[in-house]
Formats: C-alpha cells, sequence, structure tokens
C-alpha cells in the first residue's frame, strides 16, 4: 500500500461474505492492484452508506486503509450498477462463473 496507508481505486466487486455482525468482507478486482481482500465495516446495517455501494458485480470508487491483514474500506462511491446484468439471470450466472475463473 501507499506510505499514507490510504488508497482511492475503482474496483468490481467480485466476491462479498458476512463477516461478524454488521460487517461484510469482500474481494474486488482492481486495475491497478488486482485482487485484493478488503472489510467494510457496518455494510450490513440497514442505516450504512455503504450498504448499496458493495453488492457483487458493482463498479465502485474506494478508498482503502491500511490494516494487518486486508484493507478496511473508508468510503465508497457507486460508479456503475449494471442493472442490465442484474436483472438476467442469466447473465448473472455467467458473471458469478467468470469471477470463480
Amino acid at each position: 500500500m501507499s506510505r499514507d496507508r490510504n488508497r482511492r481505486t475503482e474496483a468490481i466487486v467480485i466476491k462479498r461474505r458476512d463477516h461478524g455482525e454488521a460487517d461484510r468482507m469482500l474481494r474486488l478486482y482492481t486495475r491497478e492492484f488486482g485482487k485484493l481482500d478488503a472489510l467494510a465495516k457496518g455494510a450490513r446495517k440497514p442505516q450504512s452508506r455503504k450498504t448499496g455501494h458493495v453488492e457483487l458485480f458493482m463498479r465502485t470508487n474506494f478508498m482503502i486503509a491500511e490494516g494487518r491483514n486486508f484493507g478496511i474500506i473508508t468510503q465508497a462511491d457507486l460508479v456503475e450498477a449494471y442493472p442490465d446484468l442484474r436483472a438476467d439471470l442469466i447473465r448473472t450466472t455467467y458473471a458469478a462463473y467468470a469471477t470463480e475463473l
């Protein structure tokens, strides 16, 4: 990570899983850094600002702070939600398959 321990990057969420009571662990794919694991604290809370920005296959600008084992997402701004992908089950299945490769 950079010297200031924070970095901004555009990424696509390719995997997510629940972590603890209110957090969500994400695997992100970025142009600059490749695959990254990052924790979105409080992302499962309904009032969280990150809730809609950390869903699968969404392209988002993230501010990531350096953590010991993985990054901590401090800010998320949606770039593209790809509604056509999410509305079609076959497209969603192909996208999920591609992320597993």
